[in-house]
């Protein structure tokens, strides 16, 4: 049986950058992180504003990924200009099979969210990095 209600990803903003927080077990692999604008509604596949894939990092394969700069992935989109970055961001991951998870952000929210360290913005509030991997159901070895 899965969840009725899907787990919500965070996110929080660290100077210019915008860092995401996927809920992943330690089984998961994020093989692509793509960002769209939530808002166009032009299409029924949005252009991808910016990616990154091939996370190399301990922490972007543990579901963190900061975006615009690709830092900790093998291969990623240039930043985009500060002008094409909408409102309302749609970020989500891509395993290998194709399948993820995705979430809307609100720059705004994110922007104005009063967090303590190590803390992201979610649709359920401020949610650790921990917080936000136990909303899954991880079958773990130990």
């Amino acid at each position: 049986m899965s969840d009725p209600v899907p787990p919500v990803l965070g996110a929080r903003v660290e100077g210019q950058t915008i860092v995401v927080k996927f809920p992943v077990c330690p089984t998961d692999v994020i093989r692509r992180v793509e960002v769209t604008d939530f808002d166009d509604d032009t299409s029924a596949n949005p252009d991808v504003l910016w990616w990154a894939s091939n996370p190399t990092t301990p922490s972007a394969k543990k579901g963190v990924a900061t975006l615009w700069s690709g830092e900790g992935f093998e291969h990623h989109a240039p930043e985009p200009a500060q002008s094409a970055i909408p409102r309302n961001l749609a970020v989500g991951y891509l395993d290998p099979s194709g399948d993820g998870r995705d979430g809307v952000f609100t720059l705004r929210t994110i922007s104005a969210a009063k967090l303590k360290a190590g803390q992201y913005w979610t649709d359920d509030g401020p949610k650790t990095a921990t917080q936000i991997d136990a909303q899954l159901k991880c079958h773990s070895d130990g």
